[in-house]
């Protein structure tokens, strides 16, 4: 098996180096070991105003990154642990047992029984430590999967919109009784010894790692993949054809707002102000100044507090608006 070292942060970045070495055909399984700064991952087929709190986002500045790969959204941040394996496969079939297997058996030789899900999570006494998910590529398959170590769960929570449907039918009520860190169970005092800990473990079980390290020039063709796609805003943004979107909440000494919005591919189509609150605004100038700018903070922000230095709206201010429209 081959170990590619990276000390790269950047999510868009990493997974722009899966895609490329997948395109290497090096006819040998890859391993890549990263941890990001705080980072919200979508799946492929997710829409982010729906999975993601773009208001707590832009507030703590986590990155927002779209994987190829399907599944659920998920936060990692330097106290976590994310492993990738690109390997030749010969199936379209999604087959996580291969990449699983392997895994908890480097948990097995630390001394930790694991378990796995159902589905693609392996779990300690029923709590999740670790999502896992795969896409293939040019006849190779790429799987990843996040190691929880010592991962914030506090700004998790905060940060996922998690469905509730999900946490009804696990009979739980919240993210922190979902998940588990792993410096819980084990010794290792940070993310960068059980890393390593976690390489001693597997190298006798792939038959040894032969390490690689990428040249210069092909830095810049890892660049340019992640520049045309993963660092693309149209990519993490735009993927879901239209949202529909009703927010409603209560200010104390404001009164009631309620929004619904409308987004297409990213961008604000519709947008209708209702509620009980007090304001000389024009709910038409105000759809207007913001139809047809990107779904987002920074681009909505601008505009809402251009409209209200104008016009307020009694004991609610731009910030309240951005959390109800984002949050």
């Amino acid at each position: 098996m081959f170990y590619l070292p990276t000390n790269s942060t950047d999510a868009t970045e990493l997974f722009a180096l899966e895609e490329w070495i997948a395109n290497q055909a090096w006819g040998e399984t890859t391993l890549l070991l990263w941890s990001t700064a705080p980072t919200i991952m979508i799946g492929k087929y997710q829409d982010a105003l729906a999975e993601v709190n773009l208001a707590l986002a832009d507030q703590y500045h986590l990155a927002v990154t779209r994987r190829k790969s399907g599944g659920g959204t998920i936060y990692t941040d330097p106290g976590s642990l994310q492993y990738s394996l690109i390997a030749p496969k010969a199936s379209q079939t999604i087959d996580f047992s291969r990449f699983l297997n392997l895994i908890c058996k480097v948990f097995r030789q630390i001394g930790v029984p694991v378990e796995c899900s159902d589905r693609n999570d392996l779990l300690i006494k029923g709590r999740k430590f670790s999502g896992n998910a795969q896409y293939n590529l040019n006849g190779y398959v790429i799987h990843h999967g996040s190691l929880l170590f010592d991962t914030d769960l506090d700004t998790m929570a905060a940060a996922l919109q998690v469905d509730q449907l999900k946490l009804i039918s696990k009979h739980i009520s919240s993210v922190h009784q979902r998940v588990i860190n792993l410096k819980e169970v084990l010794p290792y005092p940070d993310t960068e010894t059980f890393k390593q800990q976690f390489l001693k473990e597997l190298n006798p079980l792939v038959g040894g790692l032969q390490v690689r390290h990428l040249t210069t020039t092909q830095k810049v063709e890892v660049a340019q993949i992640r520049t045309a796609t993963f660092a693309n805003s149209a990519f993490i943004y735009d993927r879901v054809p239209t949202t529909l979107i009703t927010k409603k909440r209560y200010f104390p000494g404001g009164g009631l707002v309620k929004l619904s919005i409308a987004v297409e591919h990213g961008v604000l189509s519709d947008l209708k102000i209702s509620g009980d609150f007090f304001s000389n605004l024009d709910p038409y100038q105000l759809t207007s100044a913001l139809l047809g700018r990107p779904f987002r903070p920074e681009q909505i922000r601008p505009q809402l507090e251009a409209i209200l230095e104008k016009t307020p709206i009694y004991h609610i201010q731009v910030d309240d608006l951005i959390n109800l429209l984002f949050g």
